[in-house]
């Protein structure tokens, strides 16, 4: 039961019995919560309390609302393997997730400069930047910068249609044999928050990686920004020796 003397808020008290619930597995995904008007009954609590405690469980993606129907326990967004060394494309593709991309900037050779943590920084290289689309919406947006030399004429690709992965493994013969990849959450900039179809203010994954091919090592660098409203993205772990 809620307890009237703690510190704790109560609408946060009850967003707490809920989440416990729903994370120990007694609210499964789907199923429907109790409404306002029974959960304000059960508690003996007002149902503006009742709502705030919905409005938190809502922000931390573990209902959803749907009008005319209730509140039901959200189901687990899809997992999309983010270290995929075969390309973001098939990283969805193996999750049976059809997506369409769009270029937002094609490959071009541009100076790099201000980027420290750019292998290419105070150099040149090939950018391109995209959005990639799932289920009707943005959901990552990649900056991606290639060695120049390594993947001469890379420029005359269409991207919009062909795959990065697939080019560089057919077109160049070649495969990328390790990588690394750093994780920060932080609000986008103005014009990546508007691609994706985000507030300037939401937090947003930002993934940035390097790709080592035989003999040249972070010959490619990317910089993914990630919706995780609509998936969970994953990294496998291989086993430890």
């Amino acid at each position: 039961m809620l307890n009237p003397r703690s510190p704790l808020p109560l609408y946060h008290q009850l967003a707490d019995i809920i989440s416990e619930r729903i994370l120990s597995g007694k609210y499964p995904p789907g199923q429907a919560i109790p409404s306002e008007t029974a959960l304000a009954g059960q508690y003996r609590i007002g149902r503006p309390t009742v709502r705030q405690a919905m409005d938190l469980l809502a922000q931390k993606k573990l209902i959803v609302r749907k009008r005319g129907s209730g509140t039901f326990v959200q189901s687990p967004a899809p997992k999309v393997d983010l270290f995929s060394l075969a390309g973001t494309s098939q990283a969805f593709f193996t999750r049976g997730i059809t997506i369409e991309k769009t270029i937002v900037t094609p490959v071009t050779r541009q100076s790099v400069n201000d980027q420290p943590d750019n292998p290419f920084n105070h150099s040149s290289a090939y950018f391109l930047s995209r959005l990639i689309w799932a289920q009707n919406t943005p959901v990552l947006k990649e900056d991606i910068f290639l060695d120049p030399e390594m993947f001469r004429g890379l420029d005359r690709v269409d991207l919009g249609t062909e795959s990065l992965s697939r080019t560089v493994a057919e077109v160049y013969h070649l495969a990328p044999e390790s990588g690394t990849q750093v994780f920060t959450v932080a609000p986008p900039d103005a014009e990546t928050a508007r691609l994706l179809e985000l507030k300037p203010d939401t937090p947003l994954l930002t993934v940035s990686r390097e790709l080592n091919f035989p003999d040249a090592p972070r010959a490619v660098y990317a910089v993914l920004y990630c919706r995780t409203d609509r998936f969970a993205f994953s990294q496998t772990i291989g086993s430890l020796s």
